[in-house]
């Protein structure tokens, strides 16, 4: 009777070297030997429909999904003008505020003869005033902004006014100092001043018949009456002989700079009544800094230059330039200064190594996604 073994190939070699002594001592006996295939590893049991595990985590993995979007997210959009997709804030763009090609207004003349402006705020136009000096007080803008802000019933903002002998000066209402009265709305000495001699109002004018005035002077105010001799500024009397006038200016003068006899130091120039180092033909001499100095940066009269959408900068004698923020120089030439804008080019989104996917937002300087549809999973 024969008799059948298996064995796995691991006991192939101890198999085969029995193989001989079995076959001697049992003459006409007969075993057959049959090798077993390498196990095979079975794959994991099926889920059941039942248990619906496997379409659970399907459903996850796909409703987690994303993919490149051309979409844009509120306030951008892509306009006619768009040079990229959703490269437009309709928060703040004058030219497309709120929507696609609504301009705010932007003319010139505006801000001319309306001393306003308009910007876009929030998606909606909005006037404002180009300079501090004026204010909208009627609420109107059809009129712009129609108050000055020095007088004194309107003093640095609408409807303060001033009282008494306050004057408007610099935004503010200020009292006069002593010896000088409020007329038209300056302080003025009037023992002295020429146009309130006297009186707020009363103008000093040549005296019919009277002999032409000495050299830089003129007849003006003095101890309240006109028609007294008068230096006109900047020049003065400092050799006190009428004949030849006022010889003297002293605002440029370094003999007599800001007032008679006041000498400047060897070297230096009178300038607007001071004393100053002279700064030479190449106005550099006076300079101590040419390691920071923009004008002049590690020599006289080397300027550098403004970039686009970059600040400038001299660092230890060199020109540079700084980024801005959300742009970037990614093709490293100083020449055409920061030229991408991080924010909005889908080549260079958010950096110059970054692209994204054709067709795919740049916005707010990351790529757009949005969620998969079904079926699509990344």
């Amino acid at each position: 009777m024969g008799m059948t073994t298996r064995m796995s190939k691991a006991a192939l070699v101890t198999a085969l070297l029995g193989a001989g002594a079995i076959v001697a001592a049992c003459g006409t006996s007969e075993q057959r030997v049959v090798f077993d295939p390498d196990p095979v590893e079975e794959p994991p049991p099926a889920l059941s429909a039942v248990d619906g595990s496997m379409e659970e985590a399907s459903s996850d993995a796909a409703a987690g999904a994303m993919c490149p979007s051309d979409k844009c997210k509120v306030p951008f959009a892509t306009c006619s003008t768009s040079k990229y997709l959703c490269d437009i804030d309709l928060a703040n763009d004058v030219n497309n505020c709120g929507s696609c090609g609504n301009k705010c207004p932007t003319e010139t003349w505006r801000n001319d003869e309306l001393h306003a402006k308009w910007i876009c705020v929030d998606g909606g136009c909005q006037m404002t005033c180009s300079t501090p000096l004026y204010a909208d007080c009627n609420g109107r803008i059809e009129d712009g902004c129609e108050t000055p802000l020095g007088s004194l019933q309107h003093c640095g903002a609408c409807g303060v006014q001033c009282t008494g002998d306050a004057i408007c000066f610099d935004g503010s209402c200020q009292g006069c100092k002593a010896g000088e009265v409020r007329c038209n709305g300056q302080c003025v000495d009037l023992a002295s001043n020429d146009v309130n001699c006297g009186a707020c109002g009363k103008i000093c004018t040549t005296l019919a018949g009277a002999p032409a005035p000495p050299k830089n002077m003129f007849y003006g105010c003095q101890n309240s009456e006109c028609g007294h001799l008068k230096c006109r500024s900047p020049w003065v009397d400092c050799n006190e002989d009428i004949d030849d006038g006022c010889e003297v200016r002293l605002d440029n003068d370094t003999q007599n700079c800001g007032a008679c006899g006041t000498k400047c130091a060897p070297g230096e120039i009178c300038v607007n009544g001071t004393c100053q180092c002279n700064p030479g033909p190449l106005g550099c001499d006076c300079l101590i800094d040419f390691e920071s100095d923009l004008k002049n940066c590690g020599a006289c009269g080397l300027r550098c230059l403004d970039r686009p959408n970059a600040t400038t900068t001299c660092t230890f004698g060199r020109c540079g330039n700084t980024c801005k923020i959300g742009y970037g120089d990614c093709n490293r030439d100083q020449v055409d200064g920061c030229e991408v804008d991080l924010m909005r080019d889908p080549t260079h989104c958010g950096s110059c190594e970054t692209r994204c996917e054709t067709g795919q937002a740049c916005i707010d300087g990351v790529c757009a996604t949005e969620p998969c549809p079904p079926g699509v999973f990344r």
